[in-house]
């Protein structure tokens, strides 16, 4: 009997020290959240996940996918309740408000440290830094949208009209092409979620104003240069553009654009994924905006999403691997040619398919413009995000219905930001 007993105590003891031993040789694995999920994204970040898991053995990271209209929501609840992924991607028009939560970690030391720190883009760096208050680091861009206008080639080809290469050949195309009986529009216009982020790119494009602040603190979106075009604009409204545009986002924007009732749209290099699945090359192309009124190339800086590390995080060490390894040549290669957006790491500036996709070299070349210049978007202010996608958008669409004049709409928009910069440069 005693034997019997040491032998099954031997058993357990060994079955313990197997499974301790297992335990331990586990790779920790870490969450990552995409915050713009769906078919023109998920299944890159996917192939470069599986490609980052078989190149160590240190870490595992899986992949969660969050669509854009809920994913601001999503990381909110989250940080309130410590539920944080361990590396996140995510809009910097977010970023000012989480510093201010004190969810995130400081990346200086190790993007300092890394050998090829020099090789990603050094203004979009400023910007990020810019989100702090003290310069330091938390969010790192690896792919940028630029603004601009897609316009159906093949549609102005049919109504004999070229491609709008000023202001007023925009707003005359648009009247033109329009066939309100059949269903048909020069222009499809967003008036939905992300209206009031789109129309800054825009309005600023036209009026040439350099700075989104005056010397005296005082924000300019409701220069007289801003009403009188956003008059011109809202005037196309239900007349050369659909009724329903009043609620579009952008998801049906995109589908105007693609299924042919619209031949204009105003959006970024991110869309162009969604053309060419639907379009032939010779259907669609990206066209620069006009010079401004100033006869420069007025662009805010456009939708730049970037990776962060919360504090929730057991592994920031780990995590940082991940995020240097996403940030390399291939892998930023890899991700922003799928997608049709503007790499951050410089080494791939230089590669062929930049010089081939049609919608990156038309931004980069209008960027390297000499009278091109950027306009800062206030993204380090925290109440940027609750202005541009809660005040906004409500008022727009008040003015497409003729229920609020456009002055009234820019002056109340102006104000929240002159008010939200003093707040941010007393510190109060």
């Amino acid at each position: 009997m005693k034997r019997k007993k040491l032998f099954v105590c031997c058993i357990l003891l060994f079955a313990c020290t197997f499974a301790f031993a297992q335990g331990k040789s586990e790779k920790p694995t870490l969450t990552f959240w995409d915050e713009n999920a769906g078919e023109t994204r998920t299944p890159y970040y996917q192939e470069l996940i599986n490609r980052f898991n078989s190149s160590q053995n240190r870490v595992t990271v899986i992949y969660e996918g969050i669509p854009s209209s809920s994913a601001k929501e999503k990381y909110d609840v989250a940080i309130a309740t410590k539920t944080t992924p361990d590396i996140g991607h995510c809009n910097a028009a977010w970023g000012s408000n989480w510093l201010a939560q004190e969810c995130l970690v400081p990346l200086d030391n190790y993007f300092d440290s890394w050998p090829e720190s020099a090789d990603i883009n050094k203004n979009y760096l400023t910007l990020n830094r810019n989100l702090d208050s003290q310069n330091r680091l938390f969010l790192i861009t690896d792919t940028v949208s630029t603004p601009l206008m897609w316009v159906r080639t093949d549609l102005l080809k049919n109504a004999g009209i070229g491609i709008p290469r000023t202001w007023d050949e925009f707003f005359n195309a648009v009247k033109v092409l329009s066939d309100k009986k059949n269903g048909f529009y020069g222009f499809s216009l967003r008036g939905g979620s992300g209206s009031c982020v789109e129309l800054q790119h825009v309005l600023y494009a036209y009026s040439g104003i350099p700075t989104y602040f005056d010397k005296n603190g005082k924000c300019t979106i409701n220069a007289p240069e801003h009403v009188e075009f956003l008059k011109k604009l809202v005037s196309l409204y239900n007349v050369y553009t659909s009724e329903s545009d009043i609620t579009n986002g952008y998801k049906e924007m995109v589908a105007a654009f693609d299924g042919g009732s619209a031949a204009m749209i105003f959006h970024n290099t991110g869309s162009k994924a969604e053309h060419a699945n639907a379009l032939k090359p010779d259907q669609y192309q990206a066209v620069s905006f006009p010079v401004s009124k100033q006869g420069t190339y007025s662009y805010t800086a456009g939708s730049q999403g970037g990776y962060c590390i919360f504090t929730t995080c057991k592994y920031p060490d780990e995590a940082w691997e991940f995020i240097k390894f996403m940030l390399s040549e291939e892998s930023n290669s890899y991700f922003n040619e799928k997608i049709g957006q503007i790499p951050m790491n410089n080494k791939v500036l230089s590669e062929n398919w930049v010089a081939a996709s049609q919608c990156t070299s038309e931004a980069l070349s209008t960027l390297a413009n000499p009278q091109c210049h950027l306009v800062e978007q206030p993204k380090y202010l925290p109440e940027y995000s609750k202005i541009m996608n809660t005040l906004t958008p409500p008022n727009f669409q008040a003015v497409l219905a003729g229920e609020m004049t456009v002055e009234k709409f820019l002056d109340t928009w102006a104000d929240a930001f002159t008010e939200a910069y003093a707040k941010y440069k007393t510190g109060k």
